[in-house]
């Protein structure tokens, strides 16, 4: 993936209207652009089923004990799909200030039910976000934060991009720390083409008829 010029990050930011799902959006289409995979949005489970029923099955949450509903919908802010098959859900967060715990929860209700990877796209605005001085929320490889230890164990990755509309605090200088489960959002179009050519993702028939 090449890198981009500023004046195309500017261009996305623009076109995002603001929206750090929609910037992620945007960027990772652009990067797959003529590939088999493609990011959608995720949140509106009756968009999701009227596009795919399949895709519908495999995203919602069985609810066993429940005489009420036989599945809920889940934390599925984007999802790359292959031939409306989900490859990866990815919870996209400006920033966590508590929320890291519900996309743990959900990624390891997909982790036990399904193949589906699970990953977190953030901006890393700081953990003082709004003071006068940016603190990353990951810490580093040698000194992580606990959000980066969760991370480690129980997500398929934490992307980064420290894009300044999102990161109003962060000094020219400063940016997050890469290294093992921290990366940079420019790796995940190529993790998302190696996972969807993974055997695992190549489901028959008889795989899906597993899903409620």
């Amino acid at each position: 993936m090449t890198e981009e010029s500023s004046a195309q990050r500017q261009s996305r930011v623009a076109v995002a209207g603001g929206s750090w799902e929609e910037y992620v959006r945007l960027y990772l289409n652009d990067k797959l652009m003529g590939k088999d995979v493609q990011v959608i949005v995720g949140k509106n489970e009756k968009q999701i089923r009227t596009r795919s029923e399949t895709l519908w099955k495999m995203l919602s949450i069985p609810i066993k004990a429940s005489t009420v509903r036989e599945s809920v919908w889940g934390d599925v802010d984007l999802v790359a799909i292959k031939n409306n098959i989900p490859i990866c859900i990815i919870s996209c967060k400006v920033s966590l200030h508590g929320r890291l715990s519900e996309t743990l929860f959900w990624s390891l209700l997909s982790r036990t039910l399904t193949k589906i990877k699970v990953v977190l796209a953030t901006s890393d605005s700081g953990r003082q976000s709004g003071k006068s001085i940016w603190q990353s929320e990951w810490g580093t490889s040698d000194n992580p934060t606990k959000d980066r230890l969760l991370a480690e164990s129980y997500l398929d990755g934490v992307y980064v991009d420290n894009v300044k509309e999102f990161c109003r605090d962060m000094k020219p200088n400063e940016h997050t720390a890469m290294g093992g489960v921290v990366r940079h959002l420019g790796e995940l179009p190529l993790d998302l083409l190696r996972w969807s050519e993974d055997s695992k993702f190549v489901y028959t028939q008889k795989d899906l008829q597993d899903f409620h």
